[in-house]
């Protein structure tokens, strides 16, 4: 799998959070950020849960905050998402 430098960049950094969680980007916005996220959610690489205490919110809907962060995988899982 082929990912973009922006969903790199926020691979990234989440990875470097104790939340795992993926900050929204200032200069992404509207459909660019759906795109972006899309292709991380279709692959495993991050899962939308219920924003909850300092987790930042992607979205909201009928059921309250949304947040996207990365799943509690372990190096080997991730080497085989990233490289395909």
């Amino acid at each position: 799998m082929k990912l973009t430098d922006t969903q790199l960049l926020l691979l990234s950094a989440a990875s470097q959070r104790d939340d795992r969680a993926l900050e929204p980007s200032p200069k992404l916005t509207g459909g660019a950020a759906g795109k972006v996220v899309a292709k991380l959610l279709t692959e495993g690489l991050v899962e939308e849960v219920r924003a909850r205490g300092s987790i930042p919110v992607w979205r909201r809907d009928d059921d309250g905050p949304r947040a996207l962060r990365m799943p509690a995988l372990t190096p080997n899982m991730w080497s085989a998402h990233v490289q395909g």
